[in-house]
């Protein structure tokens, strides 16, 4: 039996674009696929990042067809509807189209395709992994589950918001977004590239156990509550899934990787689904890159895992803050469950002119510590800096390594002579620059003078 480099489960975004990647660096791939596509999916939105990072992976072409985004009709913080502009970046697509464009494209690259094709549960043998088929058994030395949240080399799950259900149907219509509350739910609807617009109300699963008897009354009337929503067919069939925000407590071991729902999933708040997925797809390839090339397992496997961490948590902590931008039912248990207030206010901006004279340390909550980051297409250590507000620890600021810089405040300089060093070293404004951004995020802090 030919034993693979890598066996990606699952044939999403997450999957496929990881396989993609690391079929580009090289590797042997194969891809295992239960469903044939084009297959009909929700999680249609793509946030305004989406484009640009399917650019960089020369993807562009997987948004043919999309819908632009139109505007959306907003009602959140109160019973006011607010008309928002589109945003140029963001669209609509058919998810069956967008999400077979990139397995073709994965299969451009090299990855072999083996769909429809069900996986049974992988097993650890001697070299790798089995995965078994209907018709005989895939080997590979490392293994990527972008099975969704059913995760096809199981494991258990942390929740990271409170459970959620989505009731959700289309029909036919078209307009603006809408997004609308009730006491008992949040409503989503947009139209879709195919002249369907879908609507979606998320709810605590006790309110559909409460309503098990007629599903589609109780997503109706949570419709109704919004006022956004007034024409639309009186019974669309309405179906309900899982819209818990969670994360895997394994998402990286040495020799597999979970992407995508497998790994994390979000609030629908975010509407980050795809980004996630992508996003995690990337990181996925340079962790098994380098464990496949450097075997480096400890950096890749930790470079991986905080990230999982990082980016749960930082979303987390956002929605519970735009929850608690809402006020009309903010007493209601749908809300209370979920709303929490920022942790903290940015700081203000720091103009450097009239500091010059100041002194300047590294903030107390702020470490320059070895961190796994991504270097290329390998993880390895590198000295980075590390702040609770940073989404992630940083090591370069415009390419500029940060860390040498940040010696230079042994002592507690004065701001123009912590300027005066990095100048030495830095082109024409660039010390400035960074001495901006450092202070503005709350990285570096000004002190008064000492008194005589």
């Amino acid at each position: 039996m030919t034993t693979r480099d890598v066996c990606v489960i699952g044939g999403g975004p997450a999957g496929s674009v990881c396989a993609l990647r690391l079929a580009r660096l090289g590797h042997d791939v194969v891809l295992l696929e239960r469903r044939p596509f084009p297959r009909p999916h929700v999680g249609e939105a793509l946030s305004p990042d989406v484009p640009a990072l399917l650019d960089t992976l020369g993807l562009r072409h997987a948004l043919d067809g999309c819908l632009p985004a139109q505007g959306t009709f907003l009602r959140w913080e109160d019973a006011t509807t607010r008309l928002l502009p589109p945003d140029p970046r963001a669209v609509t697509v058919d998810r069956g189209r967008f999400d077979h464009a990139l397995l073709t494209a994965a299969r451009a690259a090299g990855v072999s395709i083996r769909q429809p094709s069900r996986a049974g549960r992988p097993r650890r043998v001697p070299g790798g992994w089995e995965v078994p088929l209907p018709h005989g058994t895939v080997k590979a030395r490392f293994l990527v589950d972008a099975g969704g949240r059913h995760r096809a080399t199981g494991g258990t799950t942390t929740d990271t918001g409170p459970r959620t259900l989505a009731l959700h149907a289309a029909w036919p219509g078209t307009g603006p977004t809408r997004i609308g509350t009730g006491p008992q739910a949040w409503v989503w609807g947009a139209a879709l590239p195919n002249g369907a617009f879908r609507a979606m109300a998320f709810v605590d699963p006790d309110l559909v156990r409460r309503h098990a008897f007629d599903v589609p009354r109780l997503y109706h009337h949570l419709l109704d509550v919004t006022g956004l929503f007034e024409h639309r067919p009186a019974t669309p069939r309405v179906a309900v899934c899982d819209a818990t925000a969670h994360r895997a407590d394994d998402p990286a071991t040495e020799d597999h990787v979970k992407v995508g729902e497998a790994a994390f999933t979000l609030d629908p708040l975010t509407s980050s689904g795809v980004s996630s997925a992508l996003h995690s797809a990337l990181a996925a390839a340079v962790t098994a890159n380098t464990i496949l090339t450097t075997g480096d397992h400890r950096a890749a496997v930790a470079f991986y895992r905080d990230g999982q961490r990082r980016t749960t948590t930082r979303h987390a902590t956002w929605t519970a803050a735009h929850y608690h931008r809402h006020d009309r039912y903010r007493d209601q248990p749908f809300w209370t469950r979920r709303a929490a207030p920022p942790p903290h206010d940015p700081p203000p901006p720091v103009p450097l002119t009239p500091n010059l004279h100041r002194p300047v340390r590294l903030s107390p909550e702020a470490a320059v510590r070895p961190t796994p980051c991504p270097v290329g297409d390998l993880v390895t250590t590198r000295r980075a800096l590390t702040h609770p507000t940073l989404t992630t620890p940083v090591a370069h600021v415009a390419d500029v390594e940060l860390a040498p810089l940040l010696d230079h405040l042994t002592g507690t300089p004065t701001l123009a002579a912590l300027l005066r060093a990095w100048s030495a070293h830095l082109p024409a404004g660039r010390a400035e620059a960074t001495a901006t951004w450092l202070l503005d995020q709350g990285l570096l802090e000004l002190t008064q003078p000492p008194t005589a």
